[in-house]
């Protein structure tokens, strides 16, 4: 077979050939740079454009992946400043098909602290005719160090996703992609920069749909909290106690990758909590620095300022659950500090009245003030679910749909073979944070627990995207029933299990609950 040969803006590219598990052959190229190697001088600075290379540029294999400690699996640090390169996969190349294809853009999860490219394989949207790109971005203080200053201004790991959606836009032709529908996609903190890109000016015309899931822009989790303040907690571990922003960058910018990604995971460690240290930011204004954020986003949106193009977005049934700290006995661990579950920003101090006020109706409405035990495991599974993802999932959906309608949710409620563990260990029924991934993305080591069932939700997933990603509407082959839009007249969702029904999203009370209690607070503070 000949070797597959691509010529990009930058030079040209060698793939390879491979082929799905039902015998489909398609190209990859892994490995492409869309940016200038974000190392020495340029650390923590905006990424830059790719410079052309000579001859034939090896994409046969993933470039490094971006420096990182997995501490929710306590891995050693591995990975690279010399990070920035994203992979194309395509079922046919322009000698073969006419027809363009459309492209699905696809950014890793992981807290942005975790998470390559490389990892999420392609087979399953081979078979239905769709490009399948990945991509590697900062993370961690590589990515959101942000000292307010025109060097470091913040959001270098949003902005390595926007110039990487660039060079997609600019270059997906050669591939047999439609540079004219890109889909954008993203799965937790990776659904985060994706919903992002409504309200950001900087990815204005370079994509033509969204498809979030278990995340979005309006999270709690998604905005840094005390930006410098972290940045010099990070400089003091590695011995320098500094005020000074310009000290501070130095201090930074000349440690060793290694001692600054290590004690950036260990700053994050010392929190205890679910949200990561370094985050995006709003920007401050500089002269000739681009800004991806000018407003926190969740303004723009509630002012009807982003950019209306169809969204498709979804949940687990328990987003909560692989985040639930458990004993070595296996035993459910019960965080019962009463700031662990207050949003950040109702802007509570710690321990004030207010906190000790709204933790009485948490705990009135979860457990019935009831003494925490395993007994309340689903209700306490319930609050987590709600605080850290649910509640700001249909915030966003709130604000959303007061502005724009062509916006479709679904519930992903399936718990088959080659989902993790997590819900199996519990006891319970319907998926975790992360669930949904193997059905969408093939993985070698999950498919050999594979059932009926699974390959049935595999084809309606793939079915679903990749008819979206098509023509902006979600639909499913042998579909039978209808699946409206979302809007506050129709708070419906698409349930997918075994079976696929549409219903009223069943969490309704719980969320009009945590509407409920937060105008209180709000109002409480004026």
């Amino acid at each position: 077979m000949t070797t597959p040969l691509v010529t990009v803006a930058q030079g040209a590219l060698k793939g390879r050939i491979d082929t799905t598990p039902s015998g489909k052959r398609y190209y990859s190229f892994e490995g492409i740079p869309y940016a200038r190697p974000p190392v020495g001088s340029l650390r923590f600075r905006d990424p830059q454009d790719p410079k052309p290379w000579s001859g034939v540029r090896d994409a046969t294999k993933p470039g490094n992946i971006c420096a990182q400690i997995d501490l929710l699996r306590m891995k050693n640090f591995e990975g690279s400043e010399d990070c920035l390169y994203l992979n194309i996969h395509t079922p046919y190349l322009k000698t073969e098909q006419k027809t363009k294809l459309p492209v699905i853009f696809f950014l890793h999860g992981g807290r942005y602290l975790v998470g390559y490219g490389h990892y999420y394989r392609p087979d399953y949207f081979m078979e239905k005719d769709a490009i399948l790109v990945t991509v590697n971005y900062r993370l961690n203080i590589l990515g959101f160090l942000c000292l307010d200053t025109p060097e470091v201004p913040g959001n270098a790991g949003m902005k390595d996703a926007v110039l990487a959606l660039k060079w997609v836009k600019d270059n997906i032709e050669c591939f047999n992609g439609d540079e004219n529908n890109i889909t954008v996609s993203g799965e937790s903190s990776g659904g985060g920069t994706a919903s992002a890109f409504l309200t950001s000016k900087m990815a204005d015309g370079l994509y033509h749909k969204i498809i979030v899931v278990s995340g979005n822009f309006v999270s709690d989790l998604m905005m840094a909290e005390d930006h410098i303040g972290a940045a010099k907690k990070v400089a003091s571990m590695l011995g320098n106690d500094v005020e000074d922003t310009t000290e501070l960058y130095e201090v930074l910018q000349n440690a060793p990758l290694e001692d600054l990604v290590r004690n950036a995971s260990l700053l994050q460690l010392s929190t205890r909590h679910i949200k990561s240290v370094f985050l995006p930011v709003v920007e401050k204004e500089f002269k000739n620095v681009i800004p991806f954020f000018t407003e926190d986003p969740v303004i723009s949106l509630k002012n009807n300022r982003f950019y209306k193009v169809p969204i498709l977005t979804g949940y687990c049934t328990h987003e909560g659950a692989l985040f639930l700290p458990v004993a070595s006995d296996g035993t459910l661990m019960f965080n019962e500090d009463p700031n662990f579950f207050i949003p950040f920003f109702l802007k509570y101090q710690r321990d004030s009245p207010g906190v000790n006020n709204f933790m009485a109706k948490l705990r009135k409405f979860y457990f019935d003030n009831r003494q925490l035990d395993d007994s309340l495991k689903e209700n306490y599974l319930h609050l987590m679910d709600d605080a850290f993802f649910l509640r700001d999932i249909f915030r966003f959906l709130e604000y959303l749909t007061e502005y724009h309608r062509d916006v479709w949710l679904f519930k992903y409620n399936f718990n088959g073979a080659m989902a993790t563990r997590t819900m199996k260990n519990l006891g319970l029924k319907g998926a975790s944070h992360s669930d949904i991934l193997p059905y969408l993305f093939y993985r070698s080591n999950k498919v050999k627990n594979m059932r009926e069932s699974d390959v049935k939700i595999i084809n309606y997933l793939t079915d679903i995207w990749t008819n979206f990603a098509k023509s902006g509407t979600p639909s499913w082959s042998g579909q039978n029933i209808k699946w409206p839009t979302f809007s506050s007249k129709s708070e419906v969702c698409l349930d997918i299990n075994e079976e696929l029904r549409v219903m009223e999203y069943p969490e309704k009370e719980r969320m009009q609950f945590w509407k409920s209690i937060i105008v209180d607070a709000e109002k409480s503070k004026l």
